[in-house]
């Protein structure tokens, strides 16, 4: 088991994003001392946002072993495994939610015919994890497919014993049947806690509502997505901070910026361990290219989980390009595990910046509007070391400049351009230095107040 906890803290992060060599070495300084008898380190799963792919807007409700194998083949093939998008995430649809005598949850031999223990030990002879889906009422959507309500511990062995590594939780139909959100994941976490095979699992909650969508009046916002990073981070690994971006096979640039600015509303949540959850990915189901790079910059500039949500069989060369960018995941995958925050905005031009553990900063500059704009900031704005001079790599295109501190950039609409920033002489003297990670959680601290 010792193995599985390590993957899921950290193979998911350096090795497989290609993270910068500062970052990798601070990050095994903090392996080592944790290995040699020092302080105990308490076990963080998804040290970094996780990444991976989910059935939900690509295949929808209707797949089986046949899906999942071929969807994994994809992942490998294209090396989008590779790039950490490892876990494979069966949504609604992987069961109809029928019980036995027992209340064992069935599993249709006709849709999974080998077996979801079988599905899970492919899947990890080939280095990826995999991930479940469940509802924590009496069932799902409209009363359909999966709920737990009265199965959690019941159901959480079931899916530790068939050797899952993530659980997805919705609050579908425990929203429509009237059911608070905090009381019902405390219970579902302390069942994964104490599952009978002593599995570690990441949850993601995934309460989804805003206020007023079941009926007009409920959820209450304390009941609503928006209230969920007050008390999410202390259960999960991840949680809902907005409704869904799309529908199966539809994603909405609007409905991308609209879930950007709720994730936003909580950078102080987010950090190792525990992130804010603002959807999936969703390039080439209804978005311009323009439209889903600058969704996948965003993402990275939030530490959001990187979960791709459009089917990898499907998608373009181009694409496929884009979503393996290492150093946009890079960004994503910082071990310093801060959320970017927004600030500045002029029309529909907005500066975001991000603190990097080596103590770079990433700076997108996002055009929301339909025009073409310059979106212009400063090194003193993005509060970078004082240096002479700067260098600013743009991560899309792989041009690096130099400059004196001014930052900017024309902006395609519905675009958003990345950079990460450098203070040139910090670069000369960093490998002279020591502390860097400590300095950088400082900052840390400073930034997000």
């Amino acid at each position: 088991m010792a193995h599985l906890k390590r993957f899921l803290a950290s193979a998911l992060t350096c090795v497989a994003v290609g993270m910068t060599a500062d970052a990798v070495d601070a990050a095994g300084a903090v392996d080592a001392a944790g290995a040699s008898g020092g302080v105990a380190v308490p076990e963080v799963l998804a040290a970094t946002p996780y990444m991976g792919w989910n059935t939900y807007y690509g295949v929808g409700g209707v797949f089986d072993q046949g899906t999942i194998l071929s969807v994994a083949h994809s992942l490998l093939d294209r090396g989008l495994a590779r790039a950490g998008y490892r876990i494979v995430w069966l949504d609604y649809g992987w069961a109809s939610g029928t019980r036995s005598r027992s209340g064992e949850l069935t599993v249709n031999p006709s849709q999974w015919p080998n077996g979801l223990s079988w599905l899970t030990g492919w899947l990890h002879a080939r280095g990826l994890l995999a991930g479940i889906y469940t509802d924590a009422g009496a069932s799902g959507c409209d009363h359909q497919g999966v709920g737990s309500l009265g199965h959690y511990q019941q159901d959480a062995d079931a899916f530790a014993g068939w050797g899952f590594d993530a659980v997805k939780v919705d609050f579908c139909g425990a929203g429509q049947e009237g059911l608070a959100p905090q009381l019902l994941y405390d219970r579902f976490a302390q069942a994964l806690r104490d599952n009978s095979s002593h599995r570690s699992m990441l949850l993601n909650v995934c309460n989804f509502w805003v206020p007023g969508q079941i009926n007009g009046e409920q959820p209450s916002f304390l009941n609503s997505s928006y209230a969920n990073a007050l008390w999410a981070p202390r259960v999960a690994e991840s949680w809902r901070t907005d409704t869904d971006i799309g529908a199966t096979g539809k994603i909405e640039f609007q409905n991308v910026l609209r879930n950007l600015d709720h994730d936003a509303a909580h950078p102080k949540a987010a950090g190792p361990g525990h992130w804010n959850d603002p959807d999936y990915l969703g390039p080439q189901l209804g978005m311009t290219g323009a439209e889903a790079q600058a969704q996948m910059t965003m993402w990275a500039i939030l530490a959001a989980p990187l979960i791709l949500g459009s089917d990898p069989r499907k998608l373009s060369p181009a694409t496929i390009t884009m979503l393996k960018n290492p150093q946009v995941i890079a960004i994503d995958q910082d071990p310093l595990g801060i959320q970017g925050t927004a600030i500045r905005q002029i029309g529909s031009g907005q500066v975001w910046v991000k603190p990097l553990a080596s103590g770079n900063r990433a700076v997108a500059l996002l055009n929301r509007g339909s025009r073409a704009i310059r979106i212009t900031t400063s090194a003193s704005t993005i509060r970078i070391t004082r240096a002479a001079r700067y260098q600013i790599k743009n991560l899309w295109t792989r041009t690096t400049v130099t400059t004196t501190g001014k930052i900017s950039a024309r902006v395609p609409p519905h675009a958003a351009v990345l950079y990460r920033v450098t203070a040139i002489q910090a670069v000369a003297s960093a490998s002279a230095e020591t502390g860097e990670l400590p300095k950088a959680i400082q900052w840390r601290q400073s930034f997000l107040g």
